[in-house]
């Protein structure tokens, strides 16, 4: 397994830097969806191969790193791993139902980089890259300390009022699953310790390590093409976007994930595109298993619809009878 380093240097003044270092932070529970994602980044940029890929992670054993590299084409990429033990720092920090602790990885992300690092790509999991990077990796951030672009859902809420940041309000709210990032900007503005500052103060933040990096870089990120950042609702399908608001990077930010045994999202087939190319592909009988879970879920969604509908219809005939009682009376 190749996980050596490569030199991450600094781009002379006025020269385009070399694409990466690309950096994830997930737990072994999402080894499927990282090779998935891994593979779609070296087939889209084979112009940047070797790709210099870092993870940070917990509980991904050796076998399995392995698995993970062998899903990359020949040659493309040099992964370098970096485990995270413990995410004791976070302990009195809450997330989300179905969210991993791993998200709050990304805040100390800058440590597991070189110092002579001084830019990054973050990119979570969930994740699938149908374009060259070299165009959002190459953008001018200015005095910006990230590029990220606005959350669809929350954007609105925290600029108007209190709720998406436990009481604090922003100029503009990003999603932090795609980030863009000036690692010494970040360091000099100290954006982890002012993250964990207010994570401090308000421990139940609803978007946990989200809430804390937006009120931390407030002000201080440049807002990207959404494309970079094309925050996918549930039923949404990729293949029914129009051709100009076609997505550099798909983000399946909702429970609602293609990989997933049984999964409704209508993106299961367009996902397992790049999955059928890694070591993790489905086999036969996963398909089978997958194909008839999801049959399930939708008759018994179906049902459910039914069930309402009927129980619509019998309340509607009670009211109808007894106001018909009523003027007979």
């Amino acid at each position: 397994m190749n996980v050596r380093s490569v030199p991450t240097g600094v781009a002379p003044a006025g020269t385009k830097q070399r694409l990466g270092p690309i950096v994830f932070a997930v737990d072994a529970a999402y080894a499927v969806p990282l090779a998935t994602a891994l593979r779609s980044v070296a087939e889209n940029n084979q112009s940047a191969w070797p790709l210099d890929i870092h993870v940070i992670h917990e509980g991904i054993g050796e076998e399995t790193k392995r698995l993970i590299f062998e899903s990359l084409p020949a040659s493309s990429a040099v992964i370098q791993w970096h485990p995270i033990a413990t995410l004791s720092f976070a302990s009195g920090f809450s997330t989300r139902p179905g969210v991993s602790r791993m998200t709050f990885a990304r805040i100390l992300l800058p440590q597991f980089l070189p110092q002579t690092c001084d830019r990054a790509l973050y990119l979570d999991g969930d994740i699938l890259v149908l374009t060259a990077l070299e165009q959002l990796w190459n953008t001018d951030l200015g005095d910006a300390v990230i590029g990220a672009v606005p959350d669809y859902w929350l954007d609105s809420a925290a600029r108007n009022g209190p709720g998406a940041t436990g009481g604090a309000r922003v100029k503009r709210y990003f999603n932090a699953g795609i980030l863009l990032i000036d690692v010494a900007k970040w360091r000099n503005e100290r954006i982890s310790e002012r993250s964990l500052d207010y994570l401090e103060r308000f421990p139940t933040t609803e978007y946990s390590d989200q809430d804390a990096l937006n009120v931390a870089c407030d002000g201080k990120w440049k807002i990207l093409d959404r494309a970079w950042n094309f925050q996918f609702e549930p039923m949404q399908a990729i293949a029914g976007i129009a051709l100009e608001q076609k997505p550099a990077i798909v983000h399946f930010v909702t429970n609602v994930k293609p990989w997933k045994t049984g999964s409704l999202s209508p993106n299961v087939a367009f996902y397992d595109t790049f999955r059928s190319r890694t070591r993790f592909a489905l086999t036969r009988w996963g398909r089978l298993q997958s194909g008839l879970k999801r049959a399930g879920s939708r008759l018994h969604a179906r049902s459910a619809l039914l069930r309402a509908a009927w129980s619509y219809s019998k309340a509607a005939v009670r009211t109808h009878a007894s106001t018909s009682v009523h003027k007979a009376k």
